[in-house]
């Protein structure tokens, strides 16, 4: 039921018959028009079709399920989304909220050692505190043991400023359709990250179901169209200096 009531699933089924009735009365152009793009949205908005875009980027790098000692854990945002009176964890995206409790993990899994970094996010307005901080503070990490960097706009920014701060091996948590494009970035400013990708969205086989086109497949597969994309720019714009 949840399936068939998905907005995807009904605007695909009115394509479908707004299509059959354009051909019955031979609207060759604007059927097939319709027919190709129909087909495109149902490839993008299908487990299969989200897979073959999102498996290339998050299966670079394993998640890190024992980390190795080190001083310092580095989570990068997703953004950020303050609204008055929501508490701090609620006002995170899906993406920044999975990074935060990544990174959170890895820091009691290392016993409370490292110091747990947050690189991006708006903060509350005058505060100065990305939500991502208070969000540990919230899950139980020492204030003394949270630092953040928000001077930052991009993924090449992050690196670039991560690189003033920090030397020598510490942990990067980041989404992992995400990963590829940020270890780049920190590669080329000479540090050593170690990945450890979180919020994965490809989906394992589940029969008929993955090929009903649903909002969550086609909002994971606008999520990877735009990292191939970013990753294209990248080249151009960084990586090839």
């Amino acid at each position: 039921m949840d399936a068939v009531a998905d907005p995807i699933f009904l605007l695909f089924v009115l394509g479908v018959l707004l299509g059959g009735a354009m051909l019955r009365r031979r609207w060759w152009a604007g059927g097939w028009a319709l027919a190709f793009g129909l087909g495109g949205v149902y490839l993008l908005s299908t487990a299969p079709g989200m897979n073959l875009l999102l498996r290339p980027l998050e299966e670079q790098h394993p998640a890190l399920s024992f980390p190795p000692a080190v001083s310092a854990i580095v989570v990068l945002s997703g953004g950020e989304n303050f609204r008055p009176a929501r508490p701090v964890l609620n006002s995170l995206p899906p993406s920044t909220l999975a990074r935060v409790v990544e990174g959170v993990r890895l820091f009691f899994a290392l016993e409370g050692k490292p110091t747990l970094w947050f690189v991006g996010g708006e903060g509350f307005e005058g505060s100065g505190v990305p939500l991502m901080a208070q969000a540990a503070w919230e899950l139980g990490v020492p204030k003394e043991k949270v630092r953040w960097l928000t001077a930052s706009r991009n993924t090449w920014e992050d690196a670039a400023l991560v690189a003033q701060h920090l030397s020598g091996p510490f942990i990067l948590v980041t989404s992992a359709f995400h990963m590829p494009r940020a270890l780049r970035c920190f590669w080329a400013q000479g540090l050593t990250p170690i990945p450890a990708p979180c919020d994965l969205r490809a989906a394992a086989p589940r029969g008929v179901r993955s090929y009903i086109p649903s909002v969550q497949n086609l909002s994971a597969s606008a999520l990877a169209l735009r990292e191939h994309l970013a990753l294209l720019w990248y080249r151009l714009q960084y990586f090839s200096k």
